[in-house]
């Protein structure tokens, strides 16, 4: 016998296998980012194949590989989602974003076409971000269909493997990370955990305790590659993601087992990014320590962290400096330490001394603010303060910023040469600056203006095909200078600016602005600490190079941060 069902019995019934079928698809979903985003902040940095001989090529496949696959099964699961809901549902879900979507469009109409548009965003959840991230990714597209060596410009093969691939797989990730991901605090306790391993083992390295890491390669290796990452340069972009991260949850953190935690990764990063050896670190520990108090000071104890977290930096390279004369082994690369070489002046002895004092006046100030408080059960707001000192602080980093704008003008037209000589060789750029960065970026810029077409000045060369450029035209000047070739130019803007164009440069710098802004601003503090690591690795990024080793990690840190600042001022 048949039983026929009520309207209003199946309408509980469709109601009831909705809820189902989301609450499974969510978990499935959910859980597979978790395995993603885990895998690739704290598994991804130690995996290694044959040491350092393929470490290029290894961690590039072990990106855009499980990325694609990941990319796959989403598909499927979003087929499977839809035919769940016709088979059990009747259809109801698809229905209703269909009509949802109908009514807005019609709704935006009278607000003529940009109204739609902007109407029909809000609907979708686009945000801003995701128009910007868009975009850019069409640019780099563009970019490889018009590149004299389209094959080159996707792979990224004849360069450091950042092609049009990884770039379609960032965006993959971002799409996967920004829709089914869900922040978890412990996520970023474990990413600090497993980047300590990195810094940990990249320290030893210091100590040229190389774990057998160099069997049949040159010496000289030795000094110029650290931990599971490789090349010094990369090691320390790595070390500035991590340093950033760590100092904004050391300054929110407000339970004591979670300070605890994390001032001992602070002690490790800190050290880390200086017995990396490479003065790129000093951008990234600058625009952290300059940023923190804007993005991360809220009460009085925001403002002693912070204190300690320059005292713990100073210290760090005060002990570095002080093993380095003892005689011990050490990398030879510090003979060239600008900050290692400053740290064994009597300046330095002079600078912790002064932040140590102003530590303890204002523990002891705050001792007797608190024991006050307790007496006279007095609640005293120092929200208004707070934010005083914040701008207070903002200008005074923005006039530094002026100081070295102006200083930098100054020595290289010429103005008295005496007085900038002592310091010729970090302020004056000429061939010889940055161990051959400016004679790099000037060649790459004598292409540009000589040889690029209007359109290769819009879209730029090909992604990843600087290589290409310098082989081509300047060959001999590169092996005449000593420095055999210049693969990438050192300088991720400028090398976008060459290979992905005026228009390629503007969309990454409008979509890595955006992001910020809305990291920062969010309410949300699991925002403003990817922020911070962001900022660490994007202000170094200025003399270093983009690489699969570690570009995955820092995209993802992004990715997170935006999803995690999500509100309704984000969408357009």
């Amino acid at each position: 016998m048949k039983l026929k069902l009520s309207s209003e019995e199946k309408k509980t019934g469709n109601v009831k296998n909705e809820a189902q079928i989301k609450k499974l698809f969510r978990k499935l979903t959910r859980g597979l980012m978790d395995i993603y985003v885990l895998f690739y902040l704290c598994i991804f940095p130690l995996c290694m194949r044959d040491k350092y001989f393929d470490i290029l090529t290894f961690r590039f496949e072990l990106f855009w590989k499980p990325t694609f696959v990941y990319g796959i099964i989403f598909v499927i699961l979003g087929l499977l989602y839809l035919i769940s809901d016709a088979l059990y549902n009747g259809g109801a879900i698809r229905r209703r974003f269909l009509t949802g979507l109908k009514e807005v469009r019609e709704k935006g109409n009278s607000n003529g076409f940009f109204g739609r548009v902007k109407s029909i965003c809000r609907y979708l959840h686009i945000s801003i971000v995701d128009i910007a991230i868009t975009v850019l990714i069409i640019l780099f597209a563009i970019s490889t269909a018009l590149a004299e060596y389209p094959y080159e410009a996707f792979w990224g093969d004849r360069g450091r493997n950042q092609g049009l691939l990884i770039w379609m797989m960032f965006y993959l990730a971002y799409i996967l990370i920004s829709r089914f991901y869900r922040y978890k605090k412990w996520h970023i306790y474990a990413y600090m955990l497993f980047s300590s391993i990195v810094c940990v083992w990249g320290i030893l390295n210091f100590f040229l305790i190389t774990f057998g890491m160099f069997e049949n390669a040159d010496d000289i290796f030795k000094y110029t590659f650290a931990s599971s990452i490789g090349n010094i340069n990369t090691y320390t972009n790595f070390t500035a993601m991590l340093y950033g991260v760590t100092v904004a949850v050391f300054i929110s953190s407000e339970k004591i087992i979670e300070t605890i935690f994390a001032f001992a990764v602070l002690l490790i990063a800190s050290f880390a990014q200086i017995m990396g050896v490479s003065d790129n670190v000093v951008l990234s520990t600058g625009i952290v320590l300059a940023m923190a108090p804007v993005v991360l000071w809220k009460n009085k104890q925001s403002i002693i962290k912070y204190v300690v977290v320059c005292l713990t930096y100073l210290s760090a390279l005060k002990i570095t400096s002080c093993i380095v004369k003892t005689g011990i082994k050490t990398m030879n690369k510090t003979k060239e330490s600008v900050q290692i070489s400053l740290a064994g002046t009597g300046f330095m002895s002079i600078l912790i001394a002064l932040f140590a004092i102003i530590l303890v006046v204002l523990v002891l100030t705050e001792f007797k603010s608190l024991s006050r408080k307790k007496a006279e059960t007095v609640m005293d707001d120092d929200t208004g303060r707070i934010k005083t000192l914040r701008h207070i602080w903002l200008i005074f980093v923005t006039l530094g910023v002026c100081a070295v704008v102006v200083v930098l003008y100054l020595a290289n037209t010429g103005w008295h040469e005496e007085i900038w000589k002592p310091f010729s060789n970090a302020i004056i750029i000429n061939d010889e600056w940055g161990t051959g960065r400016g004679l790099n970026w000037r060649l790459g810029m004598e292409y540009w203006k000589n040889d690029a077409t209007l359109l290769q000045k819009l879209f730029g060369y090909g992604p990843d095909t600087y290589y290409i450029i310098t082989m081509d035209r300047f060959m001999n000047i590169m092996q005449d200078a000593g420095y055999g070739m210049f693969d990438s130019a050192h300088n991720e803007y400028f090398e976008y600016f060459i290979t992905v164009g005026i228009l390629g440069l503007a969309a990454y710098l409008v979509f890595l602005f955006t992001a910020l802004k809305r990291m920062i601003t969010s309410i949300n503090t699991a925002s403003k600490y990817m922020a911070m690591g962001v900022l660490g690795y994007a202000f170094q990024a200025v003399i270093n190079i983009a690489v699969p080793i570690t570009t995955p990690i820092f995209m993802i840190l992004l990715f997170i941060g935006i999803t995690v600042s999500k509100d309704e001022k984000a969408y357009c």
